[in-house]
């Protein structure tokens, strides 16, 4: 509650006392009705001495005449300023201009010029810190040309260790320019050209988990150097993933899985049956429901998943819990395998054979590597490998029937090989590929790695406390919301204050370019990029200018807001009214006028 409302509050609550006392007195005095009149004047006379004493502490706006205002930013030409306006500031980021009066920030500008109904913008525009405070006015603004370079950059919030990753964007005044993305290491992981709209995409792979740094590099047709800025990353496995293999048989399918697991950042666990009553792998895990609430994903063959029996009721519960359930075939879909499949809301199409999987072709940078023995295996892009290693897949005709069953992996042909559905809290996934170990073996560790990692990273049990602070790129100096925070919240060890108005933001200016760590009170954290002040200049300007556009669509529906923009009146005419309605008030209630009788005080 803000101080005009307890201050309604208080004067309410007197207005009330006073009636009261009044409504006590005349009941109890002799020949009311020739104190009639009386009575009701100094009833009225309380709510108007209330009402005056309120409207001078807190006076009413007073509409004022409009008038401009011309705002220098960044890039602003000291040329372009004159004529512009009746007044002339200059914000941080401007240039020194004569004449100009330097202020700190668009707020202190209009709070020096009350009556400004239209901002005359010169330079590259608003940034964050001011544009809010400029919603409500007309914005006269001419966006300057476009430079060239990068003006558009897309990138995944966050991905699991060993998984692959697209990063896209676009390119403004650059003809057949090309770009590379480079992994830490500085080794080029893909490169292609801009298409006829400037626009590109680059996969790359992440390793470890944590914070990673890419490199993404802008190159002319000739290929010299127009900029490079970092693709920051980050990739969840602080804690990591719980996950629990179940085979039926022991084999090299599960031999690969749990390397490739390890490896991309999962606690694995394995128990394999080798027939007889004889376990292999890991200490077995008793299938019931406190075990499986340790696990966050479980990938079963059919085989295993049959073996279980009464214990599949466990899982499913542990799914509608949470936890992931990732089914795979080890063969050709008999009977039981689509029975089981069916009953979680996949239904199968197609015969009960197998086809061949047609794999895409390996990024550049891939044949690369392995001609290199660089890559997951030393073997030549050019030797001709024996279809046994080639992996295969159950044969499916079509998407497993259901409106709520999304597909997930794909070959090149467009067979579907990989779908979900939710279940609860958790997610079920069916992979139909059979003895995927082979792209290892063949070179296309990138593609075994890629389509493991999208299918379990879909099912797997969502990490708590993994919320992003933010999604936009930000540069140093300039301000930023937080928000979904509490009372509490740090960023690297300081206190942010939360803006009382939205009760769950903070406003953070960096000071220094890389990355940053925010605590929230309920102990999760959010890492946050900062780019230096000269990253990315082409991209900031595209930024800034999209912001003004729409700041400039704005104001055409709040003309209305702009026409009534108002200041506070002031308060000496109200208290001086509220000084003589008490001194009446006070002078009445004393008086002798209207009374017939006089009681006792």
């Amino acid at each position: 509650m803000n101080a005009q409302a307890i201050t309604t509050l208080l004067l309410g609550v007197a207005v009330l006392v006073g009636w009261a006392r009044l409504l006590l007195w005349q009941r109890s005095a002799a020949d009311l009705g020739a104190r009639v009149w009386r009575f009701a004047a100094l009833m009225m006379l309380q709510p108007v001495v209330a009402l005056l004493l309120y409207f001078g502490l807190f006076p009413p706006a007073l509409p004022l005449a409009g008038g401009a205002l011309t705002v220098a930013t960044q890039g602003s030409s000291r040329f372009a300023a004159a004529g512009k306006g009746a007044h002339l500031v200059a914000l941080p980021e401007a240039p020194d201009i004569a004449g100009a009066q330097a202020m700190p920030d668009l707020a202190t500008a209009l709070r020096r010029y009350p009556d400004t109904r239209r901002l005359v913008i010169l330079g590259q525009g608003l940034v964050a810190r001011d544009r809010e405070v400029a919603r409500g006015l007309a914005i006269d603004y001419t966006p300057p040309p476009a430079r060239p370079g990068l003006i558009a950059l897309a990138k995944p919030e966050r991905i699991a260790p060993g998984a692959t990753f697209a990063v896209g964007g676009q390119v403004a005044g650059l003809r057949k320019a090309q770009v590379e993305l480079l992994d830490p290491a500085g080794r080029v992981t893909d490169a292609a050209p801009v298409d006829g709209d400037g626009r590109f995409s680059l996969t790359g792979t992440a390793r470890a988990a944590g914070t990673a740094e890419f490199t993404l590099r802008l190159r002319r047709a000739d290929g010299g150097l127009v900029e490079q800025a970092v693709v920051p990353l980050l990739v969840e496995g602080d804690a990591a993933p719980r996950l629990l293999i179940l085979a039926g048989a022991p084999g090299p399918e599960v031999k690969y899985l749990r390397r490739w697991a390890t490896d991309a950042g999962y606690a694995v666990t394995v128990n394999m049956s080798a027939g007889g009553g004889v376990a292999l792998g890991d200490a077995p895990v008793a299938i019931n429901a406190a075990s499986l609430r340790r696990y966050d994903l479980l990938v079963a063959d059919d085989r295993a998943w049959s073996g279980l029996g009464g214990g599949r009721g466990a899982v499913l519960e542990a799914v509608r819990g949470g936890m992931g359930l990732l089914l795979r075939g080890s063969g050709p879909a008999d009977g039981a395998l689509r029975g089981q499949w069916r009953a979680l809301g996949f239904d199968l199409s197609g015969g009960n054979g197998v086809a061949p999987i047609a794999l895409p072709e390996p990024l550049a940078a891939d044949r690369a590597r392995t001609r290199t023995g660089i890559g997951s295996a030393d073997i030549p892009a050019d030797l001709n490998i024996g279809d046994d290693l080639l992996p295969e897949a159950i044969r499916m005709d079509g998407i497993p029937a259901g409106g709520d069953v999304v597909p997930l992996v794909q070959d090149a042909a467009g067979t579907p090989l990989a779908a979900w559905r939710a279940l609860g809290a958790g997610r079920v996934a069916v992979w139909t590929g059979l003895d995927s170990f082979g792209l290892v073996l063949s070179g296309r560790g990138d593609l075994y790695g890629d389509w493991w990692g999208r299918m379990m990273t879909a099912v797997v049990r969502p990490a708590p406390g993994s919320v992003p602070a933010f999604t936009d790129p930000a540069w140093v100096g300039e301000r930023i919301s937080l928000c979904g925070l509490k009372p509490g919240a740090r960023i690297d060890g300081a206190p942010l204050a939360i803006d009382p108005a939205t009760g769950d933001c903070a406003a953070w200016w960096p000071d220094r370019a890389g990355w940053h760590q925010l605590r929230r009170t309920d102990g999760s954290a959010a890492t946050v990029y900062i780019y230096p002040a000269n990253a990315l200049p082409a991209l900031r300007t595209a930024q800034m200018r999209q912001a003004m556009t729409l700041l400039q669509g704005a104001d055409q529906k709040t003309d209305s807001v702009a026409a009534a923009r108002a200041v506070p009146g002031p308060s000496w005419p109200w208290l001086i009214g509220w000084l003589i309605a008490s001194a009446l008030l006070w002078g009445f209630e004393r008086s002798r006028i209207g009374r017939t009788a006089i009681p006792p005080s």
